[in-house]
């Protein structure tokens, strides 16, 4: 049976001496030690999570200059090429005005030939109508 005496009032005092006496070296120092770290750690997530931030916010202007750069190229090209479709173009129209020269000289220089030719044969048409109709009637 349980005895209720002097004993067991020692008993509980030197129970709460021995619990403070741990809760003094050995769990107070292990619950700080606890609470830094949680401290520390919540605060490595905070500035993780605005290194995210910069980081999303860089992503985004990163993204937004190369859509704007990707928009100039396009404009660039698109004048680049028309230009070279207008220096193609005037290129071309130059060609055929100077090919349209060319014939129109050729057809003009045919037309003076030809002209030269008839006058110089009309004058000896007579000529050669005499020859094939003597040849003809065997003369």
């Amino acid at each position: 049976m349980i005895s209720i005496d002097v004993t067991l009032f020692f008993q509980v005092v030197n129970f709460l001496i021995t619990l403070f006496i741990l809760n003094a070296l050995i769990i107070r120092p292990i619950r700080d030690v606890l609470a830094r770290r949680r401290a520390h750690n919540e605060a490595l997530a905070g500035d993780a999570g605005s290194m995210k931030d910069i980081a999303a916010r860089k992503l985004e202007s990163y993204e937004a200059r190369l859509v704007h750069a990707r928009a100039q190229m396009a404009s660039s090209r698109d004048a680049a090429r028309k230009a070279g479709e207008q220096d193609a173009r005037q290129h071309l129209e130059s060609a055929g005005a100077e090919a349209r020269a060319i014939r129109q000289e050729a057809a003009e220089r045919m037309r003076t030939e030809s002209a030269a030719a008839r006058k110089a044969l009309e004058g000896k048409v007579a000529a050669y109508a005499e020859s094939a109709i003597g040849k003809m009637l065997g003369a």
